[in-house]
């Protein structure tokens, strides 16, 4: 499988038995890093859990792995709720911004995933376009903790990349189908009626090229790796109603994105080998 991860960074804010130190866990990086990095299909992701819980010790150290090890990734999360973008202000206070402590600390690049992103402003997103860096919304996430709305028209229109992310730890679905129909019902609460096109694009081949990994992943084009699900649009009687109902070929993908389920996968293939088969 294509995978980018990486070790979690904890070194405050968190349960003993969960915390490192910034000496420790450069150890683990590096290590990690030189024996998976750029092996087979495997990445790694730089992860500080988020600014909270990693002193301004450890997100320099991040930033250092970044800068010695090109074609690493950043991991993390930013401005998801109204009391953690407090919290961030307090710990860091001489940062503009929620984002600004990222900045400061050389975690901003081309291959920083950040997840969230709902309390930023214009000036958070200009930085984030600049540095090339992709917002990964979390919609059940979002939806779960009553964290806000993601603005998803204002990212698209500062120039960032917007990609579909599960963040189970606070969300209620691996299933980036489900993930798609949550997110379109956070930007339907905010204005804005996302096609199903939009959506299906975040969940594959946007997110492969926010990743820099578009002519490996989320693609049907020759020479790219066979990663790829077979889906049945519709599967039992309401959605098979419905579908047939439907009048052009949008109608039918987005009635899949609503009302299909984990029955309407068929088959799974990684790496062109079929791994799994509905009985």
């Amino acid at each position: 499988m294509r995978l980018i991860t990486g070790k979690v960074l904890m070194d405050r804010h968190a349960p003993d038995n969960l915390r490192d130190d910034v000496v420790q866990a450069e150890r683990d990086c590096v290590a990690l890093i030189e024996r998976w990095h750029g092996r087979g299909r495997s990445a790694y992701a730089v992860t500080p859990r988020f600014a909270a819980t990693s002193s301004n010790g450890q997100l320099a150290m991040a930033g250092r792995l970044l800068a010695a090890h090109p074609g690493t990734y950043l991991q993390t999360h930013v401005a998801e709720n109204r009391a953690e973008v407090a919290w961030i202000g307090a710990l860091f206070p001489d940062a503009r911004s929620y984002l600004d402590v990222y900045a400061r600390h050389g975690l901003l690049n081309e291959r920083a995933v950040l997840a969230h992103g709902i309390w930023l402003d214009d000036a958070d997103r200009a930085v984030l376009h600049a540095a090339g860096a992709q917002i990964a919304f979390c919609p059940s996430s979002n939806l779960f903790l009553g964290s806000g709305l993601f603005d998803w028209s204002q990212a698209v229109a500062a120039g960032v990349p917007v990609s579909l992310a599960s963040d189970v730890g606070g969300g209620t679905s691996l299933s980036m189908l489900r993930t798609m129909a949550d997110g379109y019902k956070v930007q339907a609460l905010g204005g804005h009626r996302l096609t199903a096109w939009a959506l299906l694009h975040a969940a594959t081949r946007g997110a492969a090229m926010a990743l820099r990994l578009g002519d490996e992943i989320g693609t049907l084009a020759p020479g790219a790796m066979a990663d790829l699900c077979l889906w049945d649009v519709a599967v039992g009687p309401v959605a098979q109603r419905r579908d047939a109902l439907a009048r052009e070929l949008h109608e039918r993908l987005f009635a899949w994105v609503t009302l299909g389920d984990e029955r309407n996968l068929a088959e799974a293939w990684v790496g062109g080998v079929r791994r799994y088969v509905r009985a």
